[in-house]
């Protein structure tokens, strides 16, 4: 039972739902008469999820990752690789679309953070998933819509939804929390406020 709510926790809150609901709070609240709207949400869509999950699934169906969440620590390298270089391409087309500065800076910041995470995945697995949904929280909070509670609350669920399911000691998942928080709050402030 445990682990069943852990896994549904884990898929209701995945970085990739959370990043496109995020994305949406950025984009409608800094509309901007020159660009249109709907073509930054795709544009976000398209280099956010659609190309990361094509691919994870195309990696899983020939093997060369057991499973979608890339568990084994040595099956991550290639797919955070390849997440760098989508997330580049979105930051590169949303500057191109003039979308708002936040709406860019949380693409640059998934690019910026999945380098981090690359390096440290090198020697340890650090929660992805926590990163995930810790850094859009920081967008979210950059942006004014102040939550502590609701977004302390999906965090921690997240966290400890990784831990029951064995994916991430309690330790790789606070890194995780705190890593993917920080680096993009602090990033969103420097560059694109």
């Amino acid at each position: 039972m445990k682990k069943n709510i852990a896994l549904a926790i884990s898929f209701i809150f995945h970085p990739m739902i959370i990043s496109l609901g995020v994305f949406s709070v950025l984009i409608f609240s800094g509309i901007s008469s020159t660009v249109n709207p709907y073509l930054v949400l795709l544009t976000c869509f398209v280099f956010s999820n659609l190309i990361p999950i094509t691919t994870v699934v195309i990696l899983k169906l020939s093997g060369r990752i057991d499973d979608l969440d890339a568990s084994v620590k040595d099956q991550r390298q290639f797919p955070l690789t390849l997440g760098i270089g989508y997330a580049a391409l979105g930051f590169i087309t949303l500057t191109l679309l003039n979308a708002n500065p936040l709406t860019q800076g949380l693409m640059f910041c998934y690019m910026t953070n999945t380098v981090l995470t690359l390096l440290i995945n090198r020697f340890w697995k650090i929660s992805i998933h926590s990163m995930g949904v810790s850094g859009p929280a920081a967008a979210l909070w950059a942006n004014g819509n102040h939550y502590p509670f609701l977004m302390v609350l999906v965090i921690v669920l997240v966290s400890y939804s990784r831990v029951i399911l064995k994916a991430h000691s309690p330790t790789q998942v606070f890194a995780g929390a705190l890593l993917g928080f920080f680096s993009t709050y602090l990033q969103l402030q420097w560059f694109f406020l």
